[in-house]
């Protein structure tokens, strides 16, 4: 393959006709057709599970919704989830409005899934193909630099950040202050306080959470 060619893998069982005519389409994509574990489409490190909405709600009063969502959260990759339809799709299905705007909360929180939207096949082609450029100048930018991405790194940030009064800025601070999250759940309260930005109260709070 052309090095400077933009990869997007799909998986052979994905029925989208219009979506992969509108990507074909582009001279610097190189289209790949395979099987794939899991999700739809994947580019670069991230996997992209596509659903239109009529499938999204029926997989969500079937049950099947979370575990899915479940074992892409819990895999390797980097994952998304790409919504596609408007709400006319669904306007004869019995679910209300707010379960899913429930689900859709769910999946975003709990699970650390960005959620994509589209209206049609022609514009999800669209957002794939704007995900695409965006890795690539990104992985590009990092080869030149030096410097690889680190999901490892997102995930211990990520647990971080589920304890009390701890942002992003703050859970970075904590793990170069103590190199590991074992270390950080172990620390005493006169130990967290070293950290910029953790007081008396916080400290308290934290170590509260993670004795209890």
């Amino acid at each position: 393959m052309n090095k400077n060619l933009i990869e997007i893998a799909y998986d052979d069982r994905e029925h989208a006709e219009i979506l992969l005519e509108q990507l074909s389409l582009h001279d610097n994509l190189c289209l790949v057709k395979k099987r794939l574990a899991l999700g739809d489409y994947q580019i670069s490190n991230w996997l992209i599970e596509r659903k239109t909405l009529p499938d999204l709600v029926i997989s969500l009063c079937d049950g099947r919704l979370f575990s899915q969502v479940a074992r892409l959260s819990a895999c390797d990759h980097n994952t998304a989830l790409l919504i596609e339809g408007s709400s006319r799709d669904i306007a004869s299905y019995d679910i209300t409005r707010e379960a899913l705007i429930g689900a859709l909360c769910s999946i975003s929180i709990n699970f650390n899934m960005p959620i994509l939207r589209s209206l049609s096949q022609a514009e999800s082609a669209k957002i794939l193909y704007f995900c695409a450029k965006q890795l690539y100048s990104r992985e590009t930018e990092l080869k030149l630099n030096g410097r690889k991405p680190k999901r490892k790194k997102n995930r211990q940030l990520f647990i971080l950040q589920s304890l009390p009064q701890v942002g992003p800025k703050l859970a970075k601070r904590l793990l170069n202050h103590f190199d590991n999250i074992e270390a950080v759940f172990i620390a005493s309260a006169e130990e967290l306080i070293k950290v910029e930005g953790i007081g008396q109260e916080k400290a308290r709070k934290i170590r509260d959470v993670l004795t209890s």
